[in-house]
C-alpha cells in the first residue's frame, strides 16, 4: 500500500513539472527523427525497402538516437531521490511509515509508467505506414504488442540503474551523470561483438555473454516478436538489481553500520542469482514465437535434421552488394536458431574485402565467378569433408522495383540450407565407376591439366565416391558408370555390361571425345545403349557463333540454354558453362536436351576447313548435353569441356556435372518441405510534399503537441491549486 502511495504521488509531482514534457518532447523528437530515417527507405522507389518488422527498424535505432534515448531515461529518473535529500523531503517520506524499499519502488514505477505513456505518441507512426503503405497488408498486432512492452520493459529496467543513481547522491546533476556513464557503459559493452566480426567463431562463450548484456539485441528480438528467455531475465535481474542497489544506496546514512552490511550481501547474492540464472538462460535456451508468420520459430523437419546431424560448420559470406545485405542478416538469425539446437554447428563469417583468396576458392566450389560471388554473397555448407554451397539464388527469390531497386520477393533460407545438411548426411552413398584403358581423361592431376583431376574432387566434394573401372571389366559395382571421352571404342562385351547396368534402373554418363584425330572423332562403343533410349552421338561439332569465345577457339560459353530439369536447377541466367568444341546430342522417342545452343548454331561435319554452315552440317539448335527417355542415361558431348585446363576458368561445368551424377545415381536427396515465406519488406507511395509532411509531422508537429498538451496540464494545475 505505501509502494502505491509514493507512486501516486510521484506522478502528481511529476505531471505538474514542466520538465517533463520538456523532456517527453526531446524523446519524441528521437523516435520522430528515427521514423523519419525509415520514411525516407521505406518511400525511395530506388532503395531497398527495408526488410523484417516495421518495429525492428524503428527500434534498433542507430547510435546517435539510442545516445539520445538514454538521456531521456536519464533526465526520467536522475531527481527521484536526489531531489528530495537536497531539499529534505526525503526523511519526511520515510517517517510517514514509509520504508526505504516502498519509496524506491514507487519513484522508480512512477518514472517508469511516465516513459509508458511517452510511447503512446508514437503509435500514430502506423498510422502513417497504414495510409502510404502499396499494398494492402496489415500490422502483426503479435509482433507490434510485444514490441512496444518490450522497449517500455527495457526502459523500465535501465531506469532502475538511474534511481540507483539518485539514491547515492543528493545532488541531481551529480546523479544524472553517474545514471549516464551506467547506461552508456552497459550500452557499449553489448555493441563490442559488432566491432569483433569473428568473435562468434573464435570466443562463442564471449559473444554470448556480450548478446545478453546488449539491450540493442534484447529489443531487436522483441521488436520481431520473439520473447527469449534470456532476454526475460535479463530484463528482470536487471530490474531487480538495479532496485536492490537503489534500496542499499537510500539506506546509506540511516541505518546502522551492520545493516547496511547485511544489505550489500543481500545485493551482491540477487547479483549472483541473476548472473547464474542468466548462465541457465543462455546455455538452455528457449524462446515464445509471437509472429504471424512463425518468422522466429524452425520447422519440425529442420530440428528433427539438426538433432540426428553430425559436426557441421557453416560459412557464411557476407555480400557486397547493399540491397542484399537484409538476406544475409535473416540468414544469421535462421542460423543461430539454428545453432541453438544443434550445439555442434559451428557458424564462420567471411568478409570478401579482407580475404579474397577465401572468396576464390568458395566462388569456384559454388560455380560462380569470384566478382559474382562478393556481390551476392553465399553459405557454405561443410560436413565430414563434403561441402556444398548455397548462394543468393537459393536463399531468396529477388527481383528490382521498376525504380531499379532490389526487392526480395521470397526467403527459402531455412529450406535451401536444411537441404543442403540432408543431401550431405544421406545415408545411400552414390558411387561412380570411371572406366579407363580407352584413351579417357585420366582422374590424376597432370602437368598439361589434361585430367578430370577437378571433377573428381568436386564429386568427392559432394559425397560421391569416385572409383576408376579397368579396361575388361565385367561388372559396374556402381551406382553410376562415367565414360570420360574414349579414344579407343569400348568392346562388345563392355557395352554389353554397361547394357545391362542401366537396364537395372543405374545410371549411365556418356562424355564424348571432341578432338578429331587424324580428321576423325572417336566412337564411345555405346552407340547402341544409347539409341535404346533415344539419344546419339553423330560424328560433328557444334558450331555457334553467337556463343563463341574468343579466348579460347571452338568453345561455346552457355549462360541461358539450360532447359527445365532437375540437373539444371540453379543454372539458367545465374551460372556460365565453357563447352569445349562439343559434338551434337541427337535426341529422339522422348530423349530430352539438356544443354542448347541457340538456333544460330549447327553441327560442323567438314574438320579441315574452317566453319561454315552447309547442306550437310546438322541444322539446329544444337543440343550440347541430353538425358535418355526411359533409363538414367545422359549423353554429353565434349570430356574435354571437364578438363582440368578447362575448368581453371570460371566454367561451372564441374558443378553442373555433379548434378548430372547424382540425378543418374536416383535424384538428389528428398527436398525438405519447408515453405519459403513473403518477407515483410513495406513500401510507402509518397509524393515529395507528402514525405516532408509525414516527417514533419513526425520530428516536430508530435513532439511539439506533446509539449503542448504538458503545457496545458501544468497551467490547469496550477490554477485549480
Amino acid at each position: 500500500m505505501s509502494v502505491y502511495w509514493v507512486l501516486r504521488r510521484e506522478l502528481h509531482v511529476m505531471l505538474r513539472a514542466p520538465i517533463v514534457y520538456l523532456v517527453g518532447g526531446l524523446f519524441l523528437a528521437v523516435q520522430g527523427v528515427a521514423f523519419a530515417g525509415l520514411i525516407g527507405a521505406m518511400s525511395d522507389p530506388r532503395r531497398p525497402a527495408p526488410l523484417g518488422t516495421l518495429l525492428e527498424a524503428q527500434l534498433s535505432g542507430t547510435l546517435l538516437t539510442w545516445i539520445l534515448e538514454l538521456v531521456v531515461l536519464v533526465l526520467l529518473g536522475m531527481r527521484a531521490i536526489a531531489d528530495d535529500k537536497r531539499a529534505g523531503t526525503w526523511e519526511l517520506l520515510l517517517t510517514a511509515q514509509v520504508s526505504e524499499r516502498a519509496a524506491v519502488i514507487g519513484k522508480w514505477l512512477a518514472a517508469a509508467t511516465l516513459y509508458a505513456l511517452l510511447w503512446l505518441p508514437t503509435l500514430l507512426y502506423l498510422g502513417v505506414v497504414a495510409h502510404y503503405r502499396a499494398d494492402a497488408g496489415g500490422f502483426d498486432l503479435g509482433q507490434v504488442a510485444i514490441g512496444y512492452l518490450g522497449a517500455i520493459a527495457l526502459g523500465a529496467a535501465l531506469l532502475a540503474w538511474v534511481i540507483a543513481a539518485s539514491a547515492a547522491t543528493s545532488s541531481s546533476l551529480t546523479a544524472g551523470a553517474l545514471g549516464f556513464a551506467a547506461l552508456v557503459a552497459c550500452f557499449l559493452v553489448g555493441e563490442l561483438a559488432a566491432l569483433w566480426p569473428g568473435l562468434s567463431t573464435s570466443h562463442p562463450g564471449l559473444a554470448a555473454l556480450l548478446a545478453a548484456i546488449s539491450p540493442r539485441q534484447h529489443l531487436a528480438a522483441l521488436a520481431r516478436g520473439e520473447v527469449r528467455l534470456a532476454t526475460l531475465v535479463a530484463l528482470a535481474g536487471c530490474t531487480v538489481t538495479g532496485l536492490a542497489v537503489a534500496t542499499t544506496a537510500a539506506c546509506t546514512g540511516r541505518r546502522r553500520a551492520r545493516e547496511l552490511r547485511l544489505r550489500a550481501i543481500g545485493t551482491l547474492a540477487i547479483a549472483a542469482i541473476v548472473i547464474a540464472a542468466s548462465a541457465l538462460a543462455i546455455r538452455h535456451p528457449w524462446a515464445w514465437d509471437a509472429s504471424g508468420n512463425r518468422r522466429n520459430s524452425l520447422d519440425p523437419e529442420t530440428r528433427e535434421l539438426l538433432a540426428g546431424a553430425p559436426p557441421t560448420r557453416l560459412t557464411i559470406i557476407a555480400p557486397t552488394l547493399a540491397g542484399l545485405e537484409a538476406i544475409y542478416g535473416e540468414a544469421d538469425l535462421v542460423v543461430a536458431h539454428m545453432a541453438e539446437v544443434a550445439p555442434e554447428l559451428a557458424v564462420a563469417h567471411v568478409d570478401p574485402a579482407s580475404d579474397p583468396d577465401a572468396v576464390a576458392g568458395f566462388a569456384k566450389l559454388a560455380g560462380l565467378a569470384p566478382s559474382d560471388l562478393m556481390s551476392g554473397g553465399a553459405i557454405v555448407v561443410e560436413i565430414g569433408g563434403k561441402s556444398r554451397a548455397i548462394d543468393v539464388f537459393a536463399l531468396a527469390t529477388v527481383d528490382r522495383n521498376p525504380g531499379a531497386a532490389v526487392v526480395i520477393e521470397r526467403l527459402a533460407i531455412e529450406q535451401a540450407i536444411t537441404g543442403a545438411i540432408a543431401q550431405l548426411v544421406q545415408a545411400a552413398p552414390i558411387t561412380a565407376c570411371v572406366t579407363t584403358g580407352h584413351g579417357e581423361l585420366p582422374l590424376a592431376a597432370r602437368p598439361d591439366q589434361q585430367d578430370w583431376n577437378v571433377v573428381a574432387r568436386r564429386l568427392e566434394a559432394e559425397g560421391i565416391t569416385v572409383s576408376p573401372l579397368a579396361a575388361g571389366f565385367t561388372d559396374v559395382p556402381c551406382s553410376v558408370a562415367i565414360v570420360a571421352g574414349p579414344t579407343t571404342p569400348l568392346s562388345a562385351s563392355e557395352a554389353l555390361v554397361v547394357q545391362h547396368h542401366v537396364a537395372a534402373g543405374r545410371g549411365l554418363v556418356v562424355l564424348a571425345a571432341s578432338r578429331p584425330v587424324d580428321g576423325a572423332l572417336a566412337a564411345t562403343g555405346l552407340e547402341g545403349v544409347l539409341a535404346a533410349d533415344g539419344l546419339g552421338l553423330p560424328i560433328a561439332i557444334a558450331i555457334d557463333p553467337t556463343l563463341g569465345v574468343r579466348e579460347v577457339p571452338g568453345a561455346l560459353l552457355v549462360q541461358t540454354g539450360y532447359t527445365d530439369h532437375p540437373i539444371n536447377l540453379g543454372f539458367a541466367g545465374k551460372r556460365a558453362t565453357l563447352w569445349f568444341q562439343p559434338r551434337p546430342v541427337v535426341v529422339a522417342r522422348g530423349a530430352r536436351p539438356l544443354v542448347v545452343a541457340t538456333t544460330e548454331s549447327w553441327g560442323e561435319r567438314d574438320f579441315t576447313a574452317p566453319p561454315a554452315k552447309g547442306p550437310d552440317d546438322l541444322a539446329g539448335p544444337i543440343a550440347i548435353a541430353a538425358v535418355g527417355a526411359a533409363h538414367r542415361a545422359i549423353a554429353i558431348g565434349s570430356a574435354e569441356s571437364l578438363s582440368s585446363a578447362v575448368l581453371s576458368g570460371t566454367s561451372a561445368a564441374d558443378l553442373w556435372f555433379a548434378h548430372a551424377v547424382r540425378w543418374a545415381a536416383g535424384g538428389a536427396a528428398a527436398a525438405p518441405t519447408i515453405a519459403s515465406r513473403a518477407p515483410e519488406q513495406v513500401r510507402l507511395v509518397m509524393t515529395d510534399g507528402e514525405r516532408r509532411t509525414a516527417i514533419a509531422l513526425c520530428v516536430a508537429g508530435i513532439p511539439l503537441a506533446w509539449i503542448a498538451l504538458g503545457a496545458v496540464v501544468v497551467w490547469l494545475r496550477r490554477r485549480r491549486a
